[in-house]
């Protein structure tokens, strides 16, 4: 694969990510504007069933009332609806850090 055809891959896998991120804030009443994804040009090894898999992993900050969200129940249903919908993501991590 070359260069264009992975950024035009990593885009097409963040529009995804970013698709159901907003779903998730929403029902949450969080603005979806407070958050942050990217998709690294990097592939980890992952197990998802009985399989190992090699894949992009996601990383998402999440502010809200200029706080930091972490809701671990949240973030568990939000990194499993995401590994579980999107095949080329097997590993999501989120970012705490003051901007």
């Amino acid at each position: 694969m070359n260069e264009m055809e992975n950024l035009e891959e990593l885009t097409l896998i963040a529009r995804r990510v970013n698709e159901i991120l907003k779903e998730e804030l929403e029902k949450e009443n969080i603005d979806y504007n407070l958050a942050e994804t990217r998709i690294y040009n990097i592939k980890t090894v992952g197990v998802q069933g009985d399989y190992r898999t090699y894949c992009y992993p996601a990383e998402i900050t999440l502010y809200h009332n200029n706080k930091f969200v972490w809701d671990s129940e949240f973030l568990s249903k939000l990194s499993t609806r995401i590994t579980n919908e999107i095949k080329e993501i097997n590993r999501v991590v989120y970012t705490v850090a003051f901007k």
